[in-house]
């Protein structure tokens, strides 16, 4: 199974993909969630994000079943993938919801 999610915000053309491989349901967030040092996060681009619509569509990728995640970005050396229970990956999703809604940075 494949589905393919329109999730605005960092960019107003950003998508996800997710891919049913039979043993893993796995996510690909394009930018709009990247790790860095260890941490899941987001980035917000001045004059390009919509940070209302990036809470959105996080709350969107939270909503849904999966338990690998790959994002568009990772910093070399650390690693591109991050297998999760379903539960741990809509709490690092809220997290990083709430930190856009009080204004912090991703």
């Amino acid at each position: 199974m494949e589905r393919v999610t329109h999730v605005p915000g960092h960019t107003p053309g950003a998508t996800a993909f997710l891919w049913e491989t039979g043993e893993h349901r796995v996510l690909f967030t394009g930018d709009t969630v990247f790790f860095a040092r260890g941490r899941w996060r987001a980035a917000v681009l001045d004059g390009v994000s919509d940070r209302e619509r990036y809470v959105e569509s996080l709350e969107l990728l939270r909503s849904l079943e999966f338990d690998t995640v790959v994002p568009g970005i990772a910093p070399a050396g650390e690693p591109f993938y991050e297998t999760v229970e379903g539960a741990e990956a809509r709490r690092r999703i809220g997290e990083i919801a709430g930190r856009l809604r009080r204004g912090e940075s991703g």
